[in-house]
């Protein structure tokens, strides 16, 4: 059968590049191949393969190299753009824009509120008086008052003489008498009449209505204390640690600064939204632990996690993990918290570890065939991207499948640069090889072909 390539890529310090080669004949022994003026690593890894599709070439890239997280290496621009990110932090925490807003009230509790407020309207409106115009009422009105008393004669006077005006005596009110044709007596009418006092000068009356009241000098309450805000065990700001936290989501978004503290803030928002304090705290059981674990640490330090997508062909695991949104569900909430942990055994500090190499084994795996399977990866993809910035120094696909080639072409322009740079890609027959230049064969498990019997999960 004739053998096609399926590349990888060697660690630095030196360039690496992918070679496929296309031709049907197995490539040439040499290993190392000179350019001018540089020095460039090549590995061809030799797969069998059944079509003409299998033989397609995984695109070009050149290793990453993980750059450093002390102020003091950065460039000008760079240290410019972490001091505009600081700014625009300290005025999120001085008004408090991490904070999530309110939830909004259930609807049976507004619709509650709604019918609460209705009878009491129309209790009002029953209770108003409503106008009368019978007969039987306007005599009450009339009763009480009459236009003019009639004369007699202690009440007459003629032209000549000056009658003196009366004082104002203070009546006090009596019932009146009425007689059987309903009249009153004089009697009756004169106490129901009250005299007018003779107005006297007096001191003016001052409008209080027209005089300026002085406003009620309200105490001047302080601003609350700026929001204090932790991601990873971290604060935002204040800490040395901090800056290596604030660089990630800078890297991330290419040192656009807005776009980064779009990214933070919205970060800080989803934990406090998917409860990370209290994830951690929770109990997801364990049957998960063959699938994703950590297992020792690579040449320079980062700690390895492993991912054995292969144990999702036992069908009762599957089933278990994948039968229902519930299930998935709670599938993604381990994930997140087996990263979360993992994130606590790094180092924040300058030019500590702070990053993870992520080994991908894709033998027996079920492939993107599996529907439940994609959609939870993918969701858990989305959330790990848009929230966890630069946490993978490398990603090491080992016992790569003919498939896999095809797949990645699809995918592979929805990666940025930087992203497809940590990739490395080995098949079945150098996948012990290609872990062993990253990783002491010592400390790498012995499925992968290498000596680790015991147990060195972190």
């Amino acid at each position: 059968m004739a053998e096609e390539t399926v590349p990888a890529v060697v660690a630095p310090p030196k360039e690496e590049v992918v070679i496929v080669d296309e031709k049907t004949t197995p490539p040439p022994s040499t290993e190392e191949v000179k350019t001018a003026g540089e020095d460039v690593d090549v590995v061809v890894v030799t797969e069998e393969t059944k079509s003409e599709e299998e033989s397609s070439a995984i695109p070009q890239s050149v290793s990453f190299k993980e750059e450093s997280n002390r102020v003091a290496d950065l460039e000008d621009p760079e240290k410019k753009a972490l001091d505009e990110l600081k700014l625009l932090i300290q005025e999120a925490l001085n008004t408090h824009a991490f904070t999530l807003p309110p939830p909004p009230p259930p609807k049976e509790e507004e619709e509650k509120k709604v019918e609460e407020v209705k009878p009491a309207v129309e209790e009002v409106v029953v209770a108003a008086p409503a106008p009368s115009t019978t007969q039987e009422e306007k005599p009450a009105e009339t009763t009480t008052t009459v236009d003019e008393p009639p004369k007699t004669k202690e009440t007459t006077a003629t032209d000549d003489e000056v009658v003196p005006e009366p004082e104002a005596p203070v009546a006090t009110p009596t019932p009146a008498v009425v007689e059987e044709d309903g009249t009153k007596t004089v009697e009756a009418i004169e106490e129901t009449i009250v005299p007018v006092a003779k107005e006297e000068p007096s001191e003016p009356v001052v409008d209080t209505k027209e005089e300026a009241v002085p406003p009620p000098v309200e105490e001047q309450v302080p601003p609350p204390p700026p929001e204090e805000v932790f991601i990873w065990g971290i604060p935002i700001l204040g800490d040395e640690k901090s800056d290596t936290i604030l660089l990630k989501f800078l890297r991330a978004r290419d040192f656009k600064v807005k776009e980064a503290f779009t990214m933070i803030k919205n970060t800080v928002l989803w934990r406090k939204e998917f409860g990370i304090d209290g994830l951690l705290e929770e109990d997801l059981g364990s049957d998960l632990e063959k699938v994703v674990f950590m297992n020792g640490f690579d040449k320079e330090g980062h700690p390895v996690c492993y991912n054995a997508y292969g144990e999702f062909q036992n069908k009762e695991l599957y089933q278990k993990t994948f039968s229902d949104v519930e299930k998935s569900q709670k599938f993604l909430r381990w994930r997140i918290q087996f990263l979360e942990k993992s994130i606590q055994k790094l180092d924040f500090s300058p030019g500590g570890i702070c990053t993870i190499v992520q080994v991908n084994d894709l033998k027996n795996s079920p492939g993107p065939l599996k529907k439940e399977l994609r959609q939870a990866t993918n969701q858990a993809l989305s959330i790990l991207q848009d929230n966890y910035p630069e946490f993978v120094a490398k990603q090491i696909f080992v016992n790569v499948p003919w498939w896999y080639l095809a797949f990645n072409r699809m995918i592979s322009p929805f990666f940025t640069q930087r992203t497809k740079s940590k990739f490395v890609f080995a098949g079945p027959s150098k996948s012990a090889d290609t872990l062993f230049k990253y990783i002491a064969p010592e400390l790498v498990p012995v499925q992968y072909g290498g000596l680790n019997k015991e147990d060195y999960s972190i």
